[in-house]
């Protein structure tokens, strides 16, 4: 393993195992008491809606005296069976108190992250005012471009989202605002690639939103490849810039090269319909793949990682000249039928895998 990724589970284990607390805000400052917020169930007067089914923790939705809350309420244990999984509501607490810390120097910064008005580990709460919003179930231009941007933005200020799931993205219509932090760790963008530090440069944050929302939701989609052109276009303007300014602010050479890179790739890919396509079929081919293993690592699968792999069953079988080339080590050898038995294989492991299905509480 990582070493890097090794020394941060065992130090957020030890940290659970020992009961250490974290804490954010004041206790004062929570629509209920404290006590209170850790028993409330459902059929509580200020419970406007309960979503319990979140992986880590549930949702409360809350109105108090007017005003709309967000309680987030640790798992007693959690539905994704890998110590990321069992030390995520810590990992978002940490997070979140950086952010809150980094706020009080730099105000307006990251306004499209929530805020935290209270959290406190012991007692596996998140407070936080209610934000407007669904999860994104559908892409267009003004979307995928504020994804972008917002992921972006918590990159450059030193953090690394490796989950920016629709789940965690909420829509109002106008803006996209993150809320989640359980799976994003710091990383030194002037040295490192991510939070493994240069050890996996192909997961960047374009990645990083392909694989966890894009192309799910693009499996939606008769037509996915004008809206994937102009992503393709947002990523190669934020390559661009993102290049500038590494430069200027001393990045290393494996950084800047990286970079490079992906201004390289993405000029190419826009270059002709047939270069799009192929980058289409490479990066989807590599996206869906990635899901399904990180599903079967927490035990967490679910239908959409079995309409994954039909996706890569189909696109093995009929476009397999166009992955060929750009298939993991692991699979490069293998040809198009022992691919193919390959994902096979993969289904009954996903079945064994299937979470309960969880239906949302709901109150009046």
């Amino acid at each position: 393993m990582n070493p890097k990724v090794a020394a941060r589970q065992a130090r957020l284990l030890q940290m659970l195992e020992s009961k250490e607390e974290i804490r954010i805000g004041r206790e004062r400052d929570c629509p209920l008491p404290l006590p209170q917020l850790v028993r409330l169930t459902e059929d509580h007067p200020d419970v406007v809606k309960v979503y319990g089914h979140g992986l880590t923790a549930e949702v409360f939705h809350l109105k108090v005296e007017g005003h709309h809350w967000c309680l987030k309420r640790c798992r007693q244990d959690s539905l994704v069976a890998n110590v990321d999984g069992k030390t995520a509501f810590l990992t978002e607490l940490e997070r979140r108190r950086e952010i809150e810390s980094l706020r009080e120097l730099h105000p307006t910064i990251l306004s499209n992250v929530v805020c935290t008005s209270f959290g406190s580990a012991r007692a596996g709460v998140l407070v936080s005012p209610w934000l407007r919003g669904e999860p994104v179930r559908t892409l267009c231009e003004r979307n995928l471009a504020q994804m972008l941007a917002v992921e972006a933005e918590l990159a450059r200020w030193g953090w690394f989202d490796w989950d920016p799931s629709p789940g965690n993205l909420l829509d109002d219509g106008q803006h996209i605002s993150v809320f989640d932090f359980g799976y994003m760790w710091p990383f030194d963008p002037l040295h490192e690639f991510n939070s493994n530090g240069l050890t996996d440069p192909d997961f960047h944050v374009p990645e990083r939103l392909e694989t966890r929302t894009l192309s799910g939701l693009w499996l939606d989609e008769a037509d996915p490849l004008p809206l994937f052109r102009r992503w393709r276009e947002l990523c190669l303007a934020w390559a661009r810039g993102e290049l500038q300014y590494l430069s200027r602010e001393g990045a290393s050479a494996p950084v800047l090269a990286r970079m490079q890179g992906l201004v390289g790739e993405w000029s190419a890919a826009l270059a002709s319909d047939e270069a799009l396509a192929a980058n289409w079929w490479r990066d989807m081919y590599r996206s869906h793949r990635l899901d399904i293993l990180d599903d079967l690592s927490g035990k967490s699968c679910g239908p959409l990682t079995l309409r994954r792999l039909d996706w890569l069953e189909q696109a093995v079988r009929e476009h397999f000249p166009a992955l060929v080339d750009n298939l993991a080590p692991d699979e490069a050898g293998l040809g198009q039928a022992g691919l193919q038995q390959r994902l096979g294989g993969l289904r009954e492991q996903i079945r064994a895998n299937l979470l309960p299905t969880r239906a949302t509480l709901v109150t009046s």
